[in-house]
């Protein structure tokens, strides 16, 4: 039987690595599918996984690495990315001219590394991870959650909520769901739960499940809204920096001047741009967009004018 090269051997490390570190304890046998090895090898590597360091827990044939060692902590951040850090990567490994292999591969490494089971815990605390959890289970096993004392920002009450947890912002400190009570599709925040119970029942309105649209701004709605705007090379240049995504959105229309084109979800998130740069940014639309950043000055024009409550002028 041919030997396996050395990058093969390292890709299932990182592979297997990676999927016992996602907060989800794997069966010897999905470890062994999701990374193509035979039980020899497997155990093989468990033990060199060990060896380097790592504390690999195992409970009833279901394995797991603690993050609460020195050598997981110390390589989380380097296993980790955000959407934003993701596109930026993307984007330098897809600026290759080349068509080579090299390339190819690379590319394939990064996906196989990284599905969408994976909890990037340098997002969550400790004790944010333990609700994290059961949702990402309900999620892949299709299966309703309780919410256990949610408090509501918009009632001021706490209850206990069932849901049907369907996908996570990119930061995991929220979750989109439906829920059955109110037959709506909702964010809600994991922070607010005091606990989540992963319950035994299948969810029944897997079709009506929607996440709402994230702009590239970090806002989300469901509904998306056209706006554009011209810029200068300086509010180009702040822009794509601060928020990465949006360079799909903008285009090149003269020297040293740019122009947004996208769709937004609300006009909080691109309107606080266009308020701290009104003097490198012009031709503003819809005329929606340019009603809330006028109000918004207009707001701000007129507590520079309040007198303070000893009468003295501002």
């Amino acid at each position: 039987m041919k030997e396996e090269s050395y990058s093969i051997k390292i890709d299932r490390a990182l592979r297997m690595i990676s999927l016992m570190a996602s907060g989800i304890r794997y069966s010897k046998n999905e470890l062994m599918e999701r990374t193509e090895m035979s039980e020899r090898n497997f155990y093989r590597l468990i033990h060199s996984i060990r060896s380097v360091g790592f504390v690999v827990n195992s409970k009833n044939g279901h394995y797991e690495i603690e993050r609460n060692n020195k050598l997981y902590n110390d390589i989380s951040s380097l296993l980790t990315f955000s959407e934003e850090e993701s596109h930026i990567l993307q984007e330098a490994i897809y600026s290759i001219e080349s068509t080579s292999k090299t390339k190819d591969d690379l590319i394939n490494k990064l996906a196989a590394l990284y599905d969408n089971e994976r909890i990037p815990y340098s997002f969550i605390g400790k004790m944010n991870s333990q609700k994290v959890k059961p949702l990402l289970e309900g999620i892949r096993k299709k299966l309703q959650v309780k919410l256990a004392g949610y408090y509501s920002g918009n009632s001021g009450t706490v209850s206990d909520r069932i849901i049907e947890p369907f996908a996570f912002t990119h930061n995991y400190d929220a979750v989109w769901a439906f829920e059955p009570e109110t037959s709506t599709n909702k964010l809600f925040k994991t922070s607010r739960a005091q606990k989540v119970v992963l319950l035994d029942i299948n969810q029944k309105y897997l079709s009506e499940h929607n996440a709402a649209y994230v702009d590239c701004f970090r806002m989300s709605d469901m509904k998306q809204i056209k706006a554009s705007f011209e810029m200068d090379l300086m509010a180009f240049n702040l822009l794509t920096e601060e928020f990465p995504l949006s360079s799909k959105l903008v285009s090149s229309i003269s020297e040293g001047k740019y122009k947004f084109a996208g769709d937004v979800a609300k006009w909080e998130g691109i309107g606080r741009f266009i308020l701290g740069l009104p003097s490198h940014i012009q031709n503003i639309e819809p005329l929606g967009l340019r009603t809330y950043v006028k109000s918004q000055v207009d707001f701000f024009y007129q507590n520079l004018l309040t007198l303070p409550k000893d009468g003295s002028k501002v």
